[in-house]
């Protein structure tokens, strides 16, 4: 009997694995379940049958997905830090800023992945306006609202994406874990802030002070960083 493309079961269990942030036990299921082997490898009873399941903004950091079927599956924002994407089919998966550092990709197709905003900006105008009004009262409520909280998924950090804050002194500022992928940030004046873990990906950093400001964790992949100031800076 064909199995089907979509497996509820596993999407189930794959769920339930992101929500508790650890995925010993789906790797250990994984193993045994779906281990390959030279029959079932170009079969549809191997791997993980996701095929158009709705994974963005998941956490999947280091969840064995080998040879999964994620055709036309919803993967934006997942954070899928040393994942094993081996030989998935990714054909029509939207991978629109997922975060795939050491993510395994031999034999996967992400050349035949979209990526495809599709409305999902992380953006919220109330946090841009609020840190617009000043970082005094910004760094009060961020230690309030969101400090207690310390992870490092994607789920976590104020939703600042693609908004423009250029020529605004943010210095002293608490951005840590902030979502500021894509923003215009040129000429902002950083010095002293803590941007560790930040989602700076694609971010326009030209001619930012960063002079004394804390990026360790950041992910800056595709930022723009020419004429920063990077005086002991911490990376």
């Amino acid at each position: 009997m064909k199995k089907p493309l979509f497996d509820a079961e596993q999407y189930s269990r794959l769920r339930d694995c992101s929500n508790a942030k650890d995925f010993t036990s789906w790797n250990e299921w994984y193993a045994v379940h779906l281990k390959e082997t030279m029959y079932l490898r170009s079969s549809d009873a191997y791997g993980a049958h996701l095929e158009g399941g709705d994974l963005a903004y998941w956490f999947l950091e280091g969840a064995n997905l080998r040879f999964a079927n994620l055709k036309n599956a919803d993967l934006s924002y997942s954070y899928l830090k040393n994942a094993d994407l081996s030989y998935a089919n990714l054909a029509g998966t939207n991978l629109w800023r997922a975060y795939l550092a050491r993510a395994l990709l031999d034999g996967a197709n992400p050349d035949a992945a979209v990526y495809d905003a599709a409305g999902r900006i992380k953006c919220d105008p109330a946090q841009v306006e609020r840190l617009k009004a000043g970082v005094s009262g910004w760094n009060e409520w961020y230690a309030d609202e969101l400090s207690p909280i310390m992870d490092d998924t994607r789920g976590y950090g104020a939703y600042l994406e693609e908004a423009s804050f250029m020529g605004l002194d943010l210095s002293g500022a608490l951005l840590s874990y902030a979502h500021l992928e894509g923003a215009d940030l040129r000429n902002v004046n950083f010095s002293g802030a803590d941007l560790r873990h930040a989602h700076l990906e694609g971010a326009d950093l030209w001619r930012a002070d960063l002079t004394g400001a804390d990026l360790r964790f950041a992910e800056l992949g595709g930022a723009n960083l020419s004429g920063a100031r990077k005086m002991n800076t911490l990376f």
